[in-house]
């Protein structure tokens, strides 16, 4: 294991002459919106796909076209550039299609759809051609707009609807439902924060609230894929009077959204992604209290958010995902409930 953040101190210092802290925020047009946009993005489809086992990934150049009915930018075309990314979806075995990040320089941002977003994730579905995995992108993304409810500092996501070009024309178009996804850097400069790559927390470095509502999210979607000490599918920030913060991302794995493809850690003890776990820091009940409370306050605007209809979204599972979800309540209202799956269930010092 490597140094705990508590010793982040000593490179403050260097990320402040290297201005990462306290960046400007932009002026973003992408996320003023959640009207689906549609973008067509014309590259060398065939390598991109080809390409993504490799250890050193290659930016590939694209035009991006895009129609913002939901936006001021109503059309326009820039250049951008492509590149695989994550780690299981990227590889073949397990996808026919990666997940990718998109960039584009500043001046071809400006006045696009673009604008204050110099690197976005798009997630697109693993496997293009089979609607089930539509199904778990759109489920993902209601993931990411819950989670945004119950947390302050989140990834602000957009759905988007994505024809792929091959520039050869030696792959036929691939039409998608996706999202785009702001990264951790943007996630910094909006709320004043420093983004961290240092491995090693503990439970005991972070905001004591936030990493209660990490936890208990994590806990309600069935997600136990995620570490704070490896800073797996979390990540790390600093505000500027030194507190750190956890924000989780990545949730195609819980059994929320209940993916094909997902699996359980053997070590863990459970069979099932529906199966939850705790993996959380041991508080007391009285400890929980203001997490639980917090939870229950925003349960109305979470209902709200999973009955208003989505696009593309097949409605018997997601009246399968929230009833899974509905199972919490009985358990936060239930204080012997609670104590046996999250006040006795849980890490004592980190995970």
């Amino acid at each position: 294991m490597t140094q705990r953040p508590r010793a982040l101190s000593v490179f403050l210092g260097v990320l402040l002459l290297s201005g990462l802290v306290g960046r400007a925020s932009h002026a973003q047009v992408l996320f003023r919106s959640k009207v689906p946009v549609a973008i067509t993005l014309t590259t060398n489809l065939r390598d991109i796909v080809r390409e993504r086992d490799s250890t050193a990934l290659r930016w590939f150049g694209a035009a991006m076209t895009w129609t913002d009915e939901g936006g001021k930018v109503a059309t326009g075309t820039m250049p951008v550039e492509l590149r695989a990314r994550g780690h299981f979806r990227r590889q073949a075995r397990n996808c026919s299609f990666p997940p990718l990040y998109l960039r584009a320089e500043r001046e071809a941002r400006e006045g696009t759809l673009l604008q204050g977003n110099p690197r976005l994730k798009v997630v697109t579905p693993c496997r293009p051609n089979a609607p089930e995995y539509q199904q778990y992108i759109l489920l993902e993304y209601l993931m990411y707009q819950t989670y945004a409810i119950l947390n302050p500092i989140h990834h602000r996501a957009r759905l988007a609807t994505i024809t792929y070009k091959d520039s050869t024309d030696r792959v036929k178009p691939i039409t998608v439902t996706a999202f785009l996804l702001e990264t951790e850097e943007e996630v910094a400069d909006q709320h004043r924060m420093t983004s961290l790559d240092q491995t090693g927390a503990l439970f005991a470095d972070f905001d004591p609230g936030a990493l209660n509502r990490i936890a208990l999210w994590e806990y309600w979607i069935g997600n136990t894929d995620w570490s704070v000490a490896a800073l797996h599918n979390i990540e790390l920030f600093r505000n500027e009077a030194g507190t750190y913060y956890p924000v989780a991302y990545d949730f195609d794995w819980s059994g929320a959204v209940n993916a094909r493809y997902a699996f359980p850690n053997p070590m863990l003890g459970i069979r099932s992604i529906r199966q939850r776990l705790h993996r959380g820091p041991c508080r007391t009940a009285a400890e929980w209290a203001p997490t639980l409370a917090h939870f229950k306050e925003k349960r109305p605007a979470i209902d709200s958010l999973w009955a208003a209809s989505v696009p593309g979204l097949d409605v018997k599972r997601r009246d399968d995902t929230k009833a899974f979800l509905d199972e919490l309540w009985p358990i936060l209202d239930d204080p012997k409930k609670f104590d046996r799956a999250v006040v006795k269930e849980c890490q004592a010092q980190g995970n």
